[in-house]
């Protein structure tokens, strides 16, 4: 395992970050640019990332692992949303209670998962994480959704609301690889530049975000901690510990267990400032498990794979 590389991907972000916090500070940008992009991005940028991500040729060869990643994920998911459930009797009258939930529940899977695991594992392991991410892109937006909703006494939680461009994308480009359909070169290389924007757009609106309030903030609340230890450390090691008792293929093994120890996805303020949750919160538990993951994700990688 390349440690270094592991350093560099994750600095990487939190570098961009703070360039998004610096360009709002300047007045580079404002609220409403912040919230058109982050429009961009749920409605343009994500989507055609993860048709892009989709294009991959399917052997049948590779159907009992998929099976078993597939299997893997939703467990893993499940886990997470069984200890998010319990935060509430922790938390209790917290008013941002589904912030925090959708921050333990789901990881940066994409915009860091992709780039750490590559550092951690090599490119092979690149399409089978993908196959792993596939229920996330699912949760997120129905389980997440909801849960981002209840901090918003003016938004009501509907069906309706799945039906977005994340949700079609998800079914385009599971029909793409289940079929084995290519898309044409003249539709692909501008679906795939539009998809390859996601990360630095997304950075730089989390980092506007956050410059509505004191990044100092993040170390004084200590529901954070909490947060951020259940995030990066706890959830990662017991998900280890459950499967390596039934898992044998040590790829399998290894793709869950750095993905759940990737900081908080980093659209979850993208999505708190879509459906009215706190996205000061949000913003400050991306960029504050983002800074203790340059930390602790070669931890758990040298403790549990070292």
């Amino acid at each position: 395992m390349n440690f270094g590389n592991i350093f560099i991907q994750v600095a990487v972000l939190f570098i961009l970050i703070l360039v998004g916090y610096m360009i709002r500070k300047k007045g580079l940008l404002d609220e409403h640019c912040t919230s058109m992009i982050s429009s961009l991005v749920m409605s343009i940028f994500l989507p055609s990332m993860i048709i892009s991500s989709m294009q991959i040729e399917y052997n049948p060869n590779m159907a009992k692992k998929i099976f078993m990643l597939i299997l893997i994920s939703i467990f893993t998911y499940s886990v997470s949303i069984l200890f998010s459930y319990f935060l509430k009797f922790i938390f209790k009258s917290e008013k941002n209670l589904g912030v925090y939930q959708y921050a333990i529940i789901f990881s940066n899977v994409a915009f860091m998962g992709y780039p750490v695991i590559e550092a951690v594992l090599g490119k092979e392991a690149i399409f089978y994480t993908a196959i792993f991410n596939l229920p996330f892109n699912v949760l997120a937006y129905t389980v997440g959704t909801y849960l981002l909703c209840k901090g918003n006494e003016e938004y009501s939680f509907s069906l309706k609301s799945l039906v977005s461009p994340i949700i079609l994308s998800i079914f385009i480009g599971l029909i793409l690889f289940v079929f084995n359909i290519r898309l044409p070169e003249f539709l692909n290389k501008p679906i795939e530049l539009l998809g390859s924007v996601t990360t630095p757009i997304s950075m730089l609106v989390i980092g506007s975000l956050l410059a509505n309030s004191s990044a100092l903030e993040c170390f004084s609340n200590k529901k954070l901690y909490f947060t951020s230890f259940l995030r990066l450390i706890f959830l990662p090691i017991l998900v280890y510990l459950i499967l390596r008792l039934k898992v044998s293929d040590p790829l399998l093994l290894a793709i869950p267990v750095v993905i759940t120890a990737m900081p908080t996805a980093a659209n979850a303020a993208i999505m708190a400032n879509e459906y009215g949750a706190d996205t000061t919160l949000a913003s400050q538990i991306v960029f504050f498990t983002t800074l203790l993951s340059v930390a602790t994700i070669p931890f758990i990688c040298i403790v549990l794979f070292g």
